[in-house]
């Protein structure tokens, strides 16, 4: 049975990489609300090395690399918590202090969608970029974006899929 995904109902992400690929969301928090039509999901074009011969003109060998995948969106209400998550630094006394150099951010995340598949990874490099408009008709956002990587724990996989069950 094919399964139509759309909407967003959460992104969800916390330090550290998930015992196994069963994830369990009490451990997860929302980074904040998600600016509309700013949350996708990219995945690159792979990457085939061909090799010949001089006596064929068909390929002998192919060796096929994968293209990276990645995770965007937008987050519409930041506070100096999601600021420290995001960036690193320090609060102190209501007061964020951004950081001397780039953290280095890696989260695991949980993307789940209003219906349809929702995607975890166990692994994701974490970036953020302030992107602000100071108008009566724009926004301070944070521009977030997660590239999935290898899991550091040998029986994980860099994504899992599952079908979100319905609730009545």
């Amino acid at each position: 049975m094919s399964t139509i995904t759309l909407g967003l109902s959460a992104i969800l992400g916390k330090t550290g990489e998930p015992a196994n690929g069963d994830f369990n969301e009490t451990d997860y928090t929302r980074y904040g609300l998600t600016y509309q039509d700013t949350a996708k999901m990219t995945q690159e074009d792979g990457e085939e090395t061909e090799f010949y011969s001089e006596e064929n003109d068909d390929p002998e060998e192919i060796i096929t690399k994968t293209g990276k995948t990645t995770f965007a969106f937008s987050i519409m209400n930041p506070d100096l918590a999601c600021l420290k998550r995001l960036f690193g630094g320090e609060i102190a006394a209501d007061i964020y202090a951004y950081p001397d150099a780039t953290a280095d951010i890696e989260e695991s995340l949980i993307i789940i969608p209003r219906k349809g598949l929702k995607f975890q990874v166990p692994r994701a490099k974490i970036k953020a970029k302030f992107n602000g408009e100071f108008s009566k008709k724009g926004l301070l956002l944070l521009e977030v974006t997660a590239t999935v990587q290898k899991p550091h724990t040998d029986r994980l996989k860099k994504l899992y899929v599952t079908v979100i069950k319905k609730t009545t």
